[in-house]
This record gives structure tokens, C-alpha cells and sequence, in this order.
């Protein structure tokens, strides 16, 4: 097995931007998930599987132009769905956000807002057995994966991997749970389409308890916590222990 994709995502709900290497921090990739999007009125952190109008957030596309300080503002490239680009620098990019959405927002650098653990990896295998029909790049993109892993076998193989250490490049993680599915896989972010079937589809093909004590659930990937830092990059094999 190999790691054949890395994805990070610097805000919250927006799309991401496609890595040849990472480094693998205590807390995830260096610079994923460092910035949110808030409500102005409310002061909580918008996420697009939770409220309809923060949905076209994933229309938004967000990459860092540099590491060495992933929360200034100045780093931060945002490309709206129309194609214009701007910074988290730029006083206009509230407005900007608060034209696409509806909704007064703000742009924040803030402790990283994972909904369960910082690094997310997905088989190609297991994005194989749900047979879509979905170009292999569409269907790996729509579960918003870290770490795509090109597997041996075929299914699911990731569910063998809870508790495990998967050793790559330089650094190590130890998936906690599986990846248990939401509505956000329904919904349409850059290249790809929405498909409302979509979780119907997780469900009918991979419907287990996303952790020992847990009722069944569509799931698909797993979240892993980091046991060693290190740097991560496409190519490095990847070894279960």
C-alpha cells in the first residue's frame, strides 16, 4: 500500500488544496482545518452539514501560500465559486463571504475545528466497493480525505485498521474509529456534483458501528490520531502493524 493523495483544508467547510508532502503535526497537518468561518450574530463556527446557507462554503476553494506561519492571514488564498481570488488579509473578504452565503460572517485563525480527530484517511479500495460511477478523482474528493491510500485487496479494508499503528514517510497513526457519514456527501464542492443518493448508497454498503459501543452507521475512511510526527508525502508506502 501506498499513499497516493494528500489533501488539506485550511478553513473550515471550504474545499481544499491538493499537497505532494505534509508535515504531520501533534494535531494534524500542518495548517488544516487552522481557520473558521463565524457567524456574526451568533459567534458559531459555520459548517455547511448544519445550516443550508453555509452549504455553498464548499463551493469555496482555500490554499495556504506558505507554511512557515499557516495562521497569518496573509497566507491564506480564498477562490470563490466565480473564480476571483482573495486573502484572509483583504477587508473584503467578509463581504464577500457574507454575499455568497446570505449571512453576516467572519474569518477567524482559531484552535483546529475537527468534528472528531485530526487526520482522515481513505482507501481507494473501499471508494471502489461503493461502485458509483464517479470518476476515481470525483469519488475520492467527495469524502474530503487527508490521506487517500491506494490498497491492497478490495472493500473496506480501513475497518480492519482501528487501534493499529500505520507507519508512512517518517510518521505514524493509530485510526480511532471509522468515518461515520453525513448529509455533507449529498453536496455539490468544486468539481464535484451533488448526489443526493449518496448516502443512501454508504448506508446500503457499509452500515456499521463507527466505534465498538456505537449503533450501526453509513460509514466510509477512518479518523486516526497522530502517534509520531513526521512528513508524510505521496509515493511513501504505508505499513500496517
Amino acid at each position: 500500500m501506498q499513499v497516493s493523495q494528500l489533501w488539506r483544508y485550511p478553513v473550515k467547510s471550504f474545499g481544499g488544496e491538493q499537497l505532494q508532502s505534509a508535515t504531520i503535526e501533534p494535531d494534524g497537518l500542518r495548517g488544516d482545518h487552522l481557520w473558521a468561518v463565524i457567524d456574526a450574530e451568533t459567534g458559531a463556527v459555520a459548517t455547511a452539514k448544519k445550516v443550508r446557507a453555509w452549504s455553498r462554503l464548499l463551493e469555496c476553494r482555500a490554499r495556504l501560500l506558505d507554511d512557515t506561519d499557516p495562521s497569518d492571514p496573509a497566507v491564506l488564498e480564498i477562490t470563490l465559486p466565480d473564480g476571483r481570488c482573495t486573502r484572509g488579509d483583504d477587508p473584503r473578504t467578509p463581504g464577500l463571504l457574507a454575499e455568497l452565503t446570505g449571512r453576516a460572517l467572519t474569518l477567524e485563525a482559531r484552535p483546529r475545528t475537527y468534528d472528531d480527530a485530526p487526520v482522515h484517511l481513505l482507501t481507494t479500495a473501499a471508494v471502489d466497493a461503493l461502485g458509483t460511477g464517479d470518476a476515481a478523482d470525483v469519488a475520492l474528493r467527495r469524502f474530503r480525505p487527508n490521506v487517500v491510500v491506494s490498497a491492497d485487496g478490495t472493500g473496506f479494508v480501513e475497518d480492519g485498521w482501528l487501534g493499529r499503528r500505520l507507519e508512512a514517510g517518517t510518521a505514524a497513526l493509530v485510526p480511532t474509529q471509522r468515518t461515520a457519514r453525513c448529509v455533507m456527501v449529498t453536496l455539490p464542492h468544486q468539481e464535484v456534483p451533488a448526489r443526493r443518493d449518496m448516502l443512501r448508497t454508504v448506508t446500503d454498503r457499509n452500515r456499521v458501528p463507527n466505534r465498538p459501543e456505537a449503533t450501526p452507521a453509513p460509514c466510509i475512511g477512518v479518523y486516526a490520531d497522530v502517534a509520531t510526527e513526521g512528513v508524510l508525502a505521496v509515493g511513501d508506502s504505508l505499513t500496517v502493524r
